[in-house]
């Protein structure tokens, strides 16, 4: 049987890189399956937003708010923040509330603060002139309040905003998530509006190192059952949120009662992205393109993905833009002041230790431990990835040089252009 030759489009920021494949049973690639458009996405959302799951109308929910706030997605994630304020501000509208009185609230957890010009876009300007728009900051304490803790004693500190809002409202977008199932639902709660303390206990090392703490997973995953409890414990009255196909289109909108409503988001998703793949010795994957590849620190959701499908011993290949360079500092800095990952997870796991962004180096050294990872990206410096024991490439084909080198002659090769779009399942 001959070879196929195939072009495959790799995400890198808002371009792509082009991946010729000769498909010869050596070589596969892991695609969801086709998710089709919502041909109208305003209407979708009125109508479920009069029409929600497990709950009453956003409409009715709102006649007697007079404090309502809306919790929004930050600029590393891909939520269509802004249609789906405007949805919300049109059932709040018709139920007498008025637009001065509503707070946007950006569920930016442990990330930075976005600008003028980020909120703009992701909001559209008419919203930031007009709203009361704030960013979450996790460590001002003096806009926090402590409202109880979580079943397993994670201390929850809440933005002051949203605690004194009288209608809590959130956006999302539903996709695998590396340790806490999958995105959206209650996360725009926790960690998108906590304090930081309560992000630190929720991502904890003993957390993170769970079984069940990984992509697809939800039933007794303890992150995502803490993250459930907290959500309950603040109030979140009313989640709206959507899945996305790969053209960064609607194809689903889920709203309601925030857990019910993830859950049914999540059982549509499955049914696309859960895709069997074979062990392979090199694994090709992203970070799904912008905004998702702004930096390195969320460039490791597209590791995991390698992660689950390529051989103890082997190599992942991702292509991550990363225009914003590593990211958080003390992320980089955790990864770089130990000599290997070993020393990572000796220092994280030491009791008492704690740091912000300690999970995000611990997945990745968890990573380095089955195999090497070698970064194609356009801005970080080739020494800062050495000395995040990474391999740098300058592209895509010097790349698959060394990881040839590395794993010997005819090596399996499986490509995942969606990276954290898809769970594979390996056979």
């Amino acid at each position: 049987m001959g070879t196929v030759s195939l072009i495959v489009n790799l995400p890198f920021g808002e371009t792509y890189i082009k991946f010729k494949l000769e498909l010869d049973g050596a070589t596969t690639v892991l695609e969801p399956k086709k998710i089709v458009g919502i041909a109208d996405a305003p209407q979708a959302l009125k109508r479920s937003l009069l029409e929600p799951i497990n709950s009453t109308s956003l409409q009715e929910l709102a006649k007697n708010s007079k404090h309502p706030c809306i919790i929004v997605s930050d600029s590393t994630r891909p939520t269509p923040s802004g249609l789906i304020a405007e949805a919300a501000l049109e059932q709040l509208h018709a139920a007498g509330v008025n637009e001065n009185d509503v707070t946007i609230v950006v569920a930016t957890g442990l990330h930075r603060q976005c600008d003028r010009s980020e909120l703009t876009e992701m909001l559209g300007a008419r919203l930031v002139r007009r709203l009361k728009v704030v960013n979450h900051v996790a460590a001002e304490t003096q806009n926090l309040v402590k409202i109880g803790d979580t079943e397993r004693g994670t201390p929850l500190w809440l933005n002051k905003n949203v605690f004194e809002s009288d209608l809590v409202i959130g956006d999302g977008y539903i996709e695998p998530h590396f340790f806490a199932g999958y995105t959206g639902g209650g996360k725009n709660i926790l960690p998108g509006v906590s304090g930081l303390e309560t992000i630190m206990k929720n991502h904890s090392s003993t957390m993170i190192d769970d079984k069940n703490s990984r992509s697809g997973i939800l039933e007794d995953n303890p992150i995502y059952c803490d993250i459930v409890d907290g959500a309950r414990i603040a109030g979140y009255d009313f989640s709206i949120n959507v899945t996305l196909n790969n053209e960064k289109r609607v194809s689903g909108v889920f709203s309601g009662d925030f857990e019910s409503a993830h859950r049914a988001g999540s059982r549509f998703l499955e049914k696309y992205i859960m895709a069997e793949a074979k062990p392979a010795e090199i694994v090709v994957t992203t970070n799904g393109g912008y905004p998702l590849d702004r930096d390195l620190y969320q460039s490791v959701k597209g590791m995991t993905v390698g992660e689950s499908v390529v051989k103890e011993g082997g190599v992942i290949i991702v292509t991550s833009e990363c225009r914003d360079g590593v990211g958080h500092a003390d992320f980089k800095k955790l990864v770089i002041e130990n000599d290997d990952p070993e020393s990572i997870l000796e220092e994280i796991r030491t009791p008492g230790f704690n740091m912000i962004d300690q999970w995000q180096a611990q997945i990745l050294a968890r990573v380095l431990l089955r195999a090497e990872v070698i970064m194609v990206t356009s801005v970080i410096e080739a020494e800062t990835i050495r000395r995040m024991h990474m391999t740098p490439a300058k592209d895509l084909k010097n790349a698959l040089k060394k990881a040839k080198r590395i794993s010997g002659r005819d090596p399996q090769m499986c490509v995942i252009p969606g990276g954290p779009s898809i769970i594979p399942k390996t056979t």
